[in-house]
């Protein structure tokens, strides 16, 4: 449950985040018009409720 509680994928601060930007030709990694709309925010989302999911799961049947 690691990527539920890090919160990288939130403030775009993290190198591999910024260095993900710069080196997209593309333009489709960006930040958006405010800093916490960005390009890795759906994804940090979904790993984050997966995350949860798969833990709890995992919790109730080793328990």
């Amino acid at each position: 449950m690691f990527p539920a509680v890090n919160g990288y994928f939130f403030i775009p601060n993290y190198p591999t985040e910024v260095a993900a930007i710069n080196f997209d030709t593309t333009g489709t990694t960006r930040i958006g018009r405010y800093v916490l709309n960005h390009s890795f925010q759906l994804a940090g989302f979904i790993t984050t409720f997966v995350s949860i999911g798969v833990g709890y799961l995992i919790i109730t049947f080793l328990y």
